[in-house]
């Protein structure tokens, strides 16, 4: 007997009336992208994560590559991230010109603090813990060891959005945290979504002109985009 990995014609189902609904006032109305719909979630989104912010993107790697370009990230930069991962995580440090260092796992599997410090060069700006199964990294440990080395943590918590640790949301320690809403993901979507939350205004405005195109509040278009 097969096991599906996910049975997604049954989440569907499930909410058929309400889905068949929201589905109508979109389609109905031709607003499909960057619409109120998306400033509702994402007012939301901020408010669940008790941040200040939250940006809507295309997917979950875009998150991350998006929140790792707006804080200059790139060429050069080192970036420590856990070898238990999906590619997605050091896909997205490529992307960027920077160079994935992959550290080891703790018997949580999940990013060990005690084999980060052996990663850090003169080359090292980023930390990115993920934040896996629905599961959050010790990130006290983490957090002194960014500020004894002056290096920036930007989370991966793709499969982390509810998780708390010391009553703190995954996706909330660091400069940025990113999250996914591919189908199989804690909150899935129907075909993928990503997300950017952050309490750091520069941060906030870089992320959201660049996923439209370098266009600001005001509709110009002030910076190369994507």
């Amino acid at each position: 007997m097969k096991v599906p990995f996910f049975n997604y014609p049954q989440l569907y189902l499930s909410q058929k009336e309400r889905m068949d609904n929201a589905i109508s006032s979109v389609v109905e109305k031709g607003a499909y992208i960057l619409q109120e719909e998306l400033v509702h979630f994402e007012n939301k989104l901020a408010e669940y994560t008790n941040s200040k912010y939250a940006i809507g993107v295309a997917n979950g790697t875009d998150a991350i590559w998006l929140a790792l370009l707006a804080a200059d990230v790139g060429v050069g930069d080192e970036v420590i991230v856990p070898s238990h991962t999906y590619i997605a995580s050091p896909a997205a440090i490529k992307f960027v010109g920077a160079e994935p260092i992959l550290a080891e796992c703790g018997d949580d599997h999940l990013l060990d603090p005690n084999d980060i410090e052996k990663r850090i060069t003169n080359r090292t700006k980023v930390i990115m813990p993920v934040q896996l199964n629905g599961r959050t990294c010790n990130m006290d440990k983490i957090i002194d060891i960014a500020k004894k080395n002056n290096l920036l943590i930007i989370e991966d918590a793709a499969q982390g959005l509810g998780s708390l640790y010391k009553n703190k949301m995954a996706g909330t320690f660091g400069l940025a945290g990113t999250y996914s809403f591919y189908p199989a993901k804690v909150l899935g979507c129907f075909g993928d979504g990503g997300a950017v939350v952050t309490n750091d205004k520069t941060i906030y405005s870089k992320v959201s002109e660049m996923r439209d195109h370098g266009r600001d509040d005001s509709g110009e278009h002030v910076s190369w985009g994507y």
